[in-house]
Order: structure tokens, then sequence, then C-alpha cells
């Protein structure tokens, strides 16, 4: 189990356009907003800066949670899940090495985009707030992760990754990773305040002016979490 996970872990950091898709593309990102296109008056620019960092953290920290279940369909259709099962690996130490290799590939996205926020978007904070911006968006996307198992185990190949790619963008959108929800319709907002990728983003947003996270925030979290893990894992049964 040790010696796979490692495995795991080593080819998580060996894939350059993952790494480049799911940590160069929110960095872009993150300095479009800022620093070419106006979005905001002067006098607001400092508050958009370390919002939109924190949104764009949370953005790419999401992608590579929920890209765990991409590489599970495709090993998956390629029948290397079968030859696994031949070996002492125990059967759910594929899915555990899967998920805690993904969630450490995701620590890239957050480090780059919070360091771009410090150099290049001018955000000032206190020293203790960059690592609980950290471990906080890292928590946050921890029901992507479950999300993506879910598709792993339902999806094969390049179908699970189109499919993950419409969650991915749509779950983003509607969480105000890429539009703040106080512009949304009245009842898009309703909708969104109780979805994911808001409540993930909220995480760092509420830090960012040193406010812990609240009781509803982090029990939306943990629901959907269950609930996809839930799922993750009875088609995981269903694939044995």
């Amino acid at each position: 189990m040790r010696s796979y996970l490692r495995l795991e872990i080593r080819r998580a950091f060996r894939n350059p356009a993952g790494m480049i898709l799911l940590t160069g593309f929110p960095l872009a990102l993150y300095l479009l907003w800022t620093k070419v296109l106006t979005v905001v008056p002067q006098e607001q620019r400092a508050d958009f800066a370390a919002f939109s960092m924190v949104s764009m953290a949370t953005y790419g920290a999401m992608g590579g949670a929920l890209f765990i279940g991409g590489a599970i369909a495709l090993e998956r259709s390629k029948g290397w899940s079968r030859q696994l099962a031949v070996t002492p690996l125990p059967p759910h130490g594929y899915v555990v090495a899967k998920l805690v290799s993904g969630m450490t590939g995701v620590l890239p996205s957050i480090f780059v985009v919070l360091a771009a926020g410090a150099v290049l978007g001018g955000v000032r904070l206190s020293l203790w707030t960059w690592p609980a911006l950290v471990v906080l968006i890292w928590l946050g996307v921890m029901p992507f992760a479950a999300l993506g198992i879910a598709f792993g185990y339902t999806l094969r190949g390049q179908a699970a990754n189109l499919a993950m790619m419409g969650v991915y963008f749509g779950l983003s959108v509607l969480g105000g990773l890429w539009l703040p929800v106080q512009a949304m319709p009245a009842g898009l907002r309703a909708l969104a305040e109780y979805s994911p990728a808001y409540q993930a983003g909220s995480l760092g947003w509420r830090m960012l002016d040193g406010r812990w996270p609240t009781g509803t925030g982090v029990g939306v979290l943990v629901a959907w979490t269950l609930l996809f893990a839930a799922l993750g894992m009875w088609r995981y049964r269903r694939a044995l």
C-alpha cells in the first residue's frame, strides 16, 4: 500500500501537461483579472486582487481534486485496475492512493496563485493568514475529490474527462469563482450559496477579513463530501 501510494504521488508530479493546466490556467486568469482588465475602480483593486487570488487558487485546486476521476477512468479503460486486482494491494488501496495523491497534487496550484497574489498582485495579509488560506482552500476542495472518484467509476476514458470538464466549469461559475455571487440574479444567488464551489471559496474569502468559517458553510461542505463519497463508494462496488 505504501509503495503504491509513493508511486502515485510521484506520478502526480510527473505529469507536466496536467500541472500546466491546473496551475498555469488559474494563474493566467488571475493575472488577466488583476493586471490586464479593468474590472473594478482603482480604489477597489487591492480588495479585488485578494478576492480573485482566493477564487483562482480554489478554482485550480478544485480542478486538481475533481480530475482524480479522469485518471481512474482512463486506467480502468486500459485494464490497469484489473491487473492491480491480482496483486497484494487491498481492493480499497487503489482508491485511497488516488485520493491521497490527487489531494497532494492540488497544492502546487494553491501555492502558485497565492504567491502571484503576494508578489504580483500586491496582496498584503498578516503572516498567519497565508498558511491558513492554504489549509482552508485545500480542505474546501475535498468534496470534488470524492466527486471525481464517482465519475471515474461511472464513466470510462475521455467520456469521464469531458463530463468532468462540464461539471468543473459549471460549478466554478455557479459558485462565484469567476463572477461574484452578488452579481447574480436573486434566485441563482440563493442556489449558488449552497453549491460546494461557493462554500469552498467562502472558506478563503472569509479568512481575508480575519473571519473563520461558519457552521453552515462547514456543514454544507461536509454534506456534499458525504454525498459524493457515498456515490463514489456505490460506483466503486459496482465496478468490482
